[in-house]
């Protein structure tokens, strides 16, 4: 199995931008998390995407409506149905 840095490095870089990624971007990120079988960071980059969209409250529910087929595919919870939104 390959080391899952290449991963990590390209998730870091994604996250240092000041951006919301593209939901296909973001989609293959998560596919990326659910090979390497990383379910704690597929989550932590959802909880990254609510973040980065700040004050732009419409765009967090776009993206997930865009990601919900790939969400259920991969089986990934987001982090509101995981409870981790009330803390």
């Amino acid at each position: 199995m390959p080391s899952p840095s290449w991963c990590f490095t390209g998730i870091n870089t994604l996250v240092g931008y000041d951006l919301v990624p593209e939901p296909k971007i973001i989609d293959a990120a998560l596919r990326a998390c659910r090979r390497l079988n990383d379910f704690a960071t597929a989550v932590r980059i959802l909880e990254v995407v609510k973040d980065k969209a700040g004050p732009h409250k419409e765009i967090y529910p776009y993206v997930i409506q865009e990601l919900r087929p790939t969400l259920s595919e991969l089986g990934i919870s987001t982090p509101e149905e995981l409870g981790l939104d009330k803390a």
